[in-house]
């Protein structure tokens, strides 16, 4: 225990507090401020996360079960995943969203039932890594709007996961990074009239998750052709629903195909 001893000793003092408050006020968050972020999770906890019988589990009702969901591991190649919910069968690829990866992507279009995109409505004030200069979210909606329109996935749905919503509201009550110093539009943005917000949440976060998710809608609804659907959904890491969500998407999607199979749509 003499590590965990010293690295605890070393998180509590004030010299890394200010260095880890610092870190957030600095130009380093737009490139890599939002992984350290992640860990802030872990170094909350660093007393229970280094005792000798703390093990993370992939049982959901476990209180070490975020953890695993809290690891991000960046994706490169092709990874397939086979899952059964409610009976049904699924098959997922999972991709990588960086520059040189997205020429292996269309190996795995072929006729597949729906896309899920996944982007990080947090990463409105940092930069990619590929140039550090691009803007995160414009790379996404960017991304987005190729995929989207692209010739051969014309009757492919999408299943937007608007993620990481507890670091955008963070960051938006923060108010250390404002919206409208990345996206100029957003000063004469209105939240739309049947937009529901959360119970308790605050207008400020209202206004900037459904500011983002309309950027996205606002490409989706352009082509109007109305062969293949946007399903959007706000998230975060841990949400444990989001399988939920894609079998409940994936199923009104085949009934939309089927519906058009039979020109009864």
């Amino acid at each position: 225990m003499y590590i965990e001893g010293l690295l605890i000793e070393f998180v509590s003092s004030m010299s890394f507090t200010q260095a880890y408050a610092a870190m957030g006020r600095s130009k380093l968050e737009n490139s890599v401020g939002e992984p350290e972020r992640i860990q802030k999770s872990f170094l909350e906890r660093i007393d229970s996360v280094s005792m000798d019988d703390y093990t993370p589990t992939d049982q959901l009702l476990c209180s070490h079960f975020q953890d695993l969901l809290r690891c991000r591991v960046l994706t490169s190649g092709i990874f397939e995943t086979r899952f059964q919910v409610d009976k049904v069968n699924f098959h997922m690829f999972d991709v990588g969203g960086q520059r040189d990866e997205r020429r292996k992507w269309i190996q795995c279009f072929n006729d597949v039932t729906a896309i899920i995109f996944v982007v990080a409505c947090s990463s409105y004030n940092m930069v990619i890594r590929e140039d550090n200069n691009t803007n995160r979210l414009r790379e996404s909606l960017d991304l987005f709007k190729s995929i989207w329109n692209n010739r051969w996935l014309r009757t492919i749905s999408i299943i937007l996961f608007l993620n990481k919503q507890d670091m955008l509201a963070e960051k938006v009550l923060a108010g250390k990074s404002k919206i409208e110093d990345y996206f100029p539009e957003y000063a004469h943005y209105t939240v739309p009239e049947d937009a529901t917000p959360d119970a308790g949440e605050d207008p400020k976060v209202t206004r900037a998750k459904f500011f983002i998710r309309d950027e996205f809608l606002r490409i989706s609804t352009a082509s109007g052709d109305g062969r293949h659907y946007c399903y959007p959904h706000f998230t975060c890491a841990v949400d444990t629903e989001n399988i939920r969500r894609v079998f409940n998407d994936c199923r009104d999607i085949i009934q939309r195909m089927h519906l058009r199979q039979y020109e009864l749509l």
